[in-house]
């Protein structure tokens, strides 16, 4: 014990034993370090053997192998494809045990031998990659076309389900026709399952055959979504409704006296509903050949039917206001051919009027042509037995004819009604004119005018010959109306200026002997009155009327200014 004891205590040997301890624990450090770094580089090709690992060459060398069965060239390549397969399966496999091997060299130690085998992992690895990326290169080739198919055949699934999306959207608007659009889209899914049993054979000319029948079928569906709402919208709802308001117009004119049978309504109408009836079966099974320019056709028709019967509608009631206008005007143009006939019976020679009866019998014989017309464009129970529209051009034909015979009527009714109103009106007048010479007669007598002029006896003789004039005027035949009607105005002038100034002198004497008889009770108190009055007098003795009533009215201002008139006033009524 002493002596170990000695040994250890030796400085040599501390130093020797510390030298041994920093050398070890530097190789445990340094072979720590080794070991992380051989397990880093192992996790590295590890993770570069997944990589090939996952590139999914069991499922490609499936598809090529299934795909073999029905092309030789396909089967000659992918023959060499899982030649190649099995070479790259087995070196998978291979690197998988020496990894294995490799991760337990490290895991005891043996980094050297352990470097040694990651060297020929890294070598082995990377081969295997080119082999596998080759090998993948190659399915790729030889799965192409049937890749190409399925990318074909997803794009068209997508288009597919956006269809039936937009088809079950639609729904309500497709109902009539629902049956055969779910019909087409279970048909179409078919397709789909068939082209996928295809693919799997390996038959791709059938499996393409199968996509042009999917994109068929899906043309179809989309054409049905785009052509079908608005032809069914026609069909049940725009071109029935039409049906039904022409039906209703035709009904209620026809129903009101319209003559329609010129245009065929219910002909037509039965041609179209005909028509509807046969494009609606085939739009039952979605088959929309030629049913749009139908629909166009029918729709067109039936709107210019329905623009006819309006048409004639208007013109009916155009034509019955003409007609009632023209019949009312016939009926005057008869009164006034009977009231110029009567008329010119009695006084055609008494006005020289007999030139009127050659016209009046030209416009007899059109009245006689036009009565028998007017009727014809109506029966007795006033239904119209032609067009409207055809008839608005004869009656405005008639109505030009009428009223050019009802003018000359008109005239020749005015002309002997002037004739005799002007007779009647020129003896009223005469009437008057003796009337009044007669009152200027009594006049004259009645206030025994002392004295009348040579030239107002004048006067009343030109008065006397103005209405013995006219008096024999009025007998002769035929009557000159013109002439007549001119003398009577210048009789009318002059006797009833004559009449005025009568009238004036008969004023101015009742006021002279007013006046002279009121100053007469002053007569005895001034002389100059008396002087004044008498010559007065003597002025209305000789006539001199005026002159007489200016000095009577001048001597009673003097005794009474301002208001002498309403003193004669006063007088006279006493009187």
């Amino acid at each position: 014990m002493n002596k170990f004891l000695s040994v250890i205590s030796d400085i040599r040997v501390v130093i020797a034993i510390a030298v041994l301890v920093v050398l070890l624990t530097v190789w445990l450090i340094v072979e720590k370090v080794r070991t992380k770094h051989y397990r880093q580089e192992l996790e590295e090709l590890e993770q570069k053997y997944n990589d090939i690992k996952s590139v999914p060459l069991t499922v490609k060398i499936t598809k090529a192998r299934a795909l073999a069965k029905g092309n030789s060239e396909t089967a000659r390549r992918a023959e060499e494809a899982g030649r190649l397969f099995d070479l790259s399966q087995a070196a998978i496999a291979g690197i998988s045990g020496h990894m294995a091997e490799c991760e337990d060299a490290i895991l005891v130690g043996q980094l050297r031998k352990a470097d040694e085998m990651m060297r020929n992992l890294e070598k082995d690895i990377t081969l295997t990659d080119k082999e596998v990326h080759e090998l993948d290169v190659m399915l790729d080739e030889i799965l192409a076309k049937d890749n190409k198919q399925r990318q074909d055949a997803t794009s068209l699934k997508n288009r597919f389900r956006a269809l039936k999306s937009s088809a079950q959207e639609n729904a309500s608007h497709l109902s009539y026709c629902w049956e055969y659009v779910e019909s087409r889209i279970s048909d179409t899914e078919k397709m789909f399952s068939t082209f996928e049993d295809w693919t799997f054979s390996g038959d791709y000319d059938k499996a393409a055959d199968e996509l042009k029948s999917i994109q068929e079928n899906m043309k179809e569906i989309d054409q049905i979504l785009v052509t079908m709402p608005s032809l069914l919208e026609d069909g049940r709802g725009v071109i029935p409704n039409l049906i039904e308001t022409l039906r209703k117009e035709f009904s209620r004119n026809r129903a009101k006296g319209v003559y329609l049978k010129h245009l065929e309504v219910e002909k037509n109408l039965s041609v179209v509903e005909k028509m509807l009836n046969d494009d609606m079966i085939s739009l039952a099974t979605c088959k929309t050949d030629g049913i749009e320019e139908n629909f166009t056709t029918c729709k067109a028709r039936l709107n210019q039917m329905l623009d006819a019967v309006r048409n004639e509608a208007g013109a009916y009631d155009q034509m019955k206001s003409a007609y009632k206008s023209t019949k009312e005007l016939y009926e005057q143009a008869v009164d006034n051919y009977e009231a110029v006939a009567k008329g010119l019976d009695s006084s055609s020679v008494k006005f020289g009027l007999e030139g009127m009866s050659a016209q009046l019998e030209k416009d007899e014989d059109d009245l006689k042509t036009i009565g028998p017309q007017l009727s014809k464009f109506a029966n007795s129970n006033g239904i119209y037995q032609m067009p409207a529209s055809s008839v608005m051009l004869s009656m405005n034909e008639l109505k030009t004819s009428l009223s050019a015979c009802n003018d000359s009527l008109v005239i020749m009714r005015n002309k002997l009604q002037s004739a005799v109103n002007d007779e009647d009106r020129i003896r009223k007048e005469l009437v008057k004119l003796q009337i009044i010479m007669n009152q200027m007669t009594v006049k004259i007598r009645k206030y025994k005018l002392p004295n009348i002029s040579d030239t107002f006896r004048e006067d009343m003789d030109q008065a006397d010959h103005y209405i013995e004039q006219l008096t024999g005027l009025l007998e002769q035949t035929p009557i000159n109306i013109q002439v007549v009607s001119s003398i009577l105005q210048e009789a009318l002038d002059f006797i009833y200026k004559l009449y005025n100034n009568v009238n004036n002198v008969v004023g101015t004497v009742v006021m002279v002997e007013n006046t002279i008889v009121f100053g007469n009770r002053y007569r005895s108190t001034y002389a100059d009155i008396d002087s004044e009055l008498t010559r007065s007098e003597l002025c209305f003795r000789n006539g001199e009327y005026t002159q007489a009533l200016t000095t009577a009215i001048a001597t009673i201002e003097k005794i009474h200014p301002g208001n002498y008139e309403s003193m004669i006033r006063e007088n006279a009524k006493g009187a």
